[in-house]
């Protein structure tokens, strides 16, 4: 069993809830398989204890930085001396970047590994269209990725329409991509579906029908566990390709590990 050192590179992982996140366990077998002195620490951090988190981190010598998820990834924003474009553009931070003179730098890469995730799986957005349930924190960034990346339509179906309609705006103004909103007719049109809700963590509830998705599309869900949600299960025995949640944490280790400077400017150890 791996037992980190003195002088061990901390990073951390942050929400709350934080008991079903992958990614602590993804770094951490990676730094065990690279033996880099290193460790991912899950935090279940209450809102209010943000600004202190934070401040505290700026004096934390051998942190790397940290991992954003839900509920904190807007409010981190605002506790960041810099940002990237995507998330200055999204108003959401999933990775905080600490630098060796304690300022902190967020970004925002959920869309990235997605997509990430999606090429790997022979997905190319390249004209295609999409259609994504959720328009949160995870939902938006995958929306937006998808949309620098060359879809020509996508669909954003969400709970709340005017969070909807705000993001298909953001979309329309940063690509060139269509982008409507409110549940669709039928799924056959689009080469890939995507789950980026809450709905399935249970391992029953699906967020929509999948009887009219065309065999052959992506059907990807965001949730991590179930390892295979019954969504994903039915769209297999529908004959389409699936990605789960593991596929983009997986995924977005090399993103991460780089701006942390976990393997110096590389993606994996060399």
């Amino acid at each position: 069993m791996f037992a980190p050192g003195a002088g061990a590179l901390l990073t951390m992982m942050i929400g709350s809830p934080i008991a079903h996140a992958h990614l602590p366990a993804v770094f951490n077998r990676r730094f065990l398989r690279a033996r880099l002195d290193a460790l991912m620490a899950p935090v279940d951090l209450a809102a209010e204890a943000l600004p202190a988190f934070f401040l505290s981190m700026r004096g934390w010598a051998n942190c790397r930085g940290a991992v954003v998820t839900a509920p904190h990834k807007q409010a981190c924003l605002t506790h960041v001396d810099r940002a990237s474009l995507e998330a200055g553009l999204l108003g959401a931070v999933n990775v905080v970047t600490r630098h060796d003179d304690g300022t902190l730098e967020g970004d925002n890469v959920d869309g990235a590994g997605f997509l990430r995730a999606a090429r790997a799986g022979g997905f190319d957005p390249d004209g295609a269209s999409a259609l994504v349930f959720g328009c949160g924190g995870a939902g938006s960034a995958i929306a937006l990725a998808l949309a620098r990346a060359g879809l020509d339509r996508v669909r954003l179906v969400d709970t709340d329409t005017a969070r909807a309609a705000a993001l298909a705006r953001l979309i329309e103004a940063n690509s060139a991509t269509r982008a409507e909103t409110g549940p669709p007719d039928m799924l056959a049109p689009y080469n890939l579906v995507v789950n980026a809700t809450a709905i399935g963590y249970d391992g029953q509830q699906t967020v929509f029908p999948l009887d009219t998705v065309a065999a052959g599309s992506l059907v990807a869900d965001v949730l991590a566990r179930p390892e295979k949600t019954a969504w994903l299960r039915e769209a297999e025995g529908r004959g389409c390709t699936i990605q789960d949640g593991a596929a983009m944490a997986e995924a977005q280790f090399g993103l991460i590990a780089r701006r942390f400077g976990l393997f110096g400017d590389k993606e994996e150890p060399v």
